[in-house]
């Protein structure tokens, strides 16, 4: 009886130490399964074969990185394993088996991108072999069909202008320069504004103008005006102990009166020499009487004209310029003429310098409106002005 327990007592103790030796051999094992799996960051070790890693970044055409983005995993059709790109753009497969795999990636507003990568066989792999991939993704192209539902639209019908008398033939550059302003203004009405509602302030061909008679009653259908302001020059003038300053009169156009009422009158531009504006005053156009051409100049190198002052804003005389000259039809200018533009020197005895030529085209009693034709200089106005005499005086003149 004896002996057969201590038989029973060591085949237990026999068990129970295989026992622990299998538990602690399991444990030595997992533990260098752990081990492998912790020095490989590109692949997954299972039963010694390393699985590789496919990992990647959607971009947009900037280089920007498109997080959202689903990317789909497939081949020959069939999908495989699908995933999002993160915050950062990137995704990652660990399970995608060896071989070619088609990658899709699909996001709002861009076209599908597509690209193909191949997974190494499981048993070729080493730890750290990984796939990377950086893909693309183009801006989709976007268009739109509008349809639009509205009444007809009806167009107001055209602005029918009046029948303009006709004018006298005359050379818009008889009208258009600068002139001596003579005495008190002399007005036949004032620009008051444009007769169609727009509200713009400068006005030109083709504008219709209501015009402010002021005092006068007798504007009439079909007269014609030049519309002009007055600008102050340089120049001054003393009379007695006090000294006024010399205005000079801008000619901005001409127009022609369409229509009379009792309070108002509407003028149609006949054409511009340059913008009109409200308050721009009307003198009446009348055409330079013919001058006898044969008639004699009193203007010598010794009596010559001065140029006196320019258009508004001008301040010097270039070619094709207008300026105004201190002589007039009273001392036998006349228009067309043709004038020599000189300088006198300061020192005695040099022969006056020639700076140019110029145009006489509009004339009154004491100045006269000239163009310049050409210059080799810069022309000066003023008291100290240059000077003009008809072209090719007499060789005797010095």
């Amino acid at each position: 009886m004896r002996r057969s327990f201590h038989f029973a007592a060591f085949v237990f103790v026999l068990l129970a130490g295989r026992a622990t030796s299998l538990v602690d051999a399991q444990a030595t094992n997992a533990d260098q399964a752990s081990a492998v799996q912790a020095r490989t960051p590109g692949a997954l070790a299972v039963a010694d074969t390393w699985i590789v890693l496919v990992r990647g970044v959607a971009v947009d055409p900037t280089g920007a990185v498109l997080p959202g983005a689903t990317v789909t995993a497939s081949r020959d059709g069939r999908e495989l394993e699908t995933t999002v790109t993160n915050k950062s753009g990137e995704f990652a497969f660990s399970r995608l088996p060896e071989g070619a795999i088609d990658l899709i990636l699909h996001l709002d507003g861009f076209e599908d991108a597509r690209t193909r990568v191949t997974v190494p066989v499981a048993g070729m792999a080493k730890p750290g072999d990984e796939v990377r991939v950086v893909q693309r993704m183009e801006l989709r192209a976007r268009s739109e069909v509008v349809t639009v539902h509205a009444d007809p639209v009806i167009l107001p019908p055209p602005v029918t202008r009046p029948v303009l008398e006709p004018v006298p033939s005359h050379s818009q550059e008889s009208v258009c320069g600068p002139a001596m302003a003579e005495g008190l203004l002399q007005s036949s009405g004032t620009i008051k504004a444009i007769r169609a509602e727009t509200g713009q302030g400068l006005f030109t061909a083709g504008d219709e103008l209501v015009i402010d008679p002021g005092m006068t009653s007798s504007l009439r259908v079909g007269q014609n005006f030049i519309v002009r302001r007055r600008y102050e020059t340089a120049l001054t003038v003393k009379r007695g102990v006090r000294v006024f300053g010399v205005f000079g009169e801008h000619s901005s156009g001409l127009l022609q009166i369409v229509s009379v009422d009792a309070q108002t009158a509407v003028a149609a531009v006949i054409y511009a020499c340059d913008a009109m504006m409200t308050g721009d005053y009307l003198v009446p156009f009348v055409l330079d009487t013919p001058q006898d051409n044969t008639a004699p100049s009193t203007l010598t190198l010794a009596n010559p004209a001065r140029v006196l002052f320019a258009d508004a804003g001008e301040m010097v005389g270039i070619t094709r310029r207008k300026m105004v000259i201190d002589r007039g039809e009273h001392h036998g200018v006349r228009p067309g003429q043709r004038l020599t533009l000189f300088r006198r020197s300061k020192f005695r005895g040099t022969r006056p310098a020639v700076v140019g030529e110029a145009t006489v085209l509009a004339v009154r009693r004491d100045t006269a409106t000239i163009r310049v034709d050409w210059a080799t200089d810069v022309i000066y106005f003023g008291v100290d002005g240059d000077l003009a005499v008809p072209v090719a005086p007499p060789p005797s003149i010095r």
